[in-house]
């Protein structure tokens, strides 16, 4: 059974999708915790399973498990490294293209979305960016079948992996 200092939290979490740090949540709780008090609750609500953490220090943001889960996140967080790669050498998109002939191959039943990232890759830029990085539903089913991924290099898919936790 969860507080209502516990319902709160995880409520202000769900209308942030990209997360909030510690900091945030002391600005936007009303009334107002002390920081220990804050700690416990966030402790305790990972230990339940209904929080996800990210980074570490200062840099650590919660994510609720209900908007976002770790799959879901980490998966975001490997297209979006990908995304500044794509803006410093665009002719990543070729491997894309490559790697899409692949997928194809091995997943038949995957086509419409192979079908949508071989529009996005033959068309502008920004429109291939904003599906990497858009924190939507129908960003997130894209992901699931996208040629970027494997161009997450894998000193960076490591960081990502270790600085996204469910713990």
């Amino acid at each position: 059974m969860r507080t209502a200092l516990e319902k709160r939290v995880l409520d202000l979490l769900l209308l942030h999708g990209d997360g909030l740090s510690s900091t945030e949540f002391l600005t936007r709780l009303r009334p107002r915790v002390s920081q220990p008090t804050l700690w416990r609750i966030l402790d305790s609500l990972r230990a339940q399973g209904a929080l996800i953490r990210e980074g570490k220090a200062r840099a650590t943001r919660y994510h609720a498990r209900k908007r976002t889960d770790l799959a879901v996140l980490r998966s975001r967080r490997m297209h979006e490294s990908v995304a500044r790669r794509l803006l410093r050498e665009p002719a990543l998109r070729v491997q894309a293209l490559e790697r899409l002939d692949k997928l194809r191959a091995a997943n038949p039943h995957g086509r419409r979305y192979h079908d949508r990232w071989n529009e996005l890759l033959q068309g502008p830029l920004v429109d291939v960016l904003r599906v990497m990085t858009e924190p939507s539903e129908v960003a997130d089913d894209l992901r699931k079948e996208s040629p970027m991924s494997a161009l997450v290099l894998p000193a960076e898919r490591q960081r990502i992996f270790d600085s996204t936790r469910a713990d």
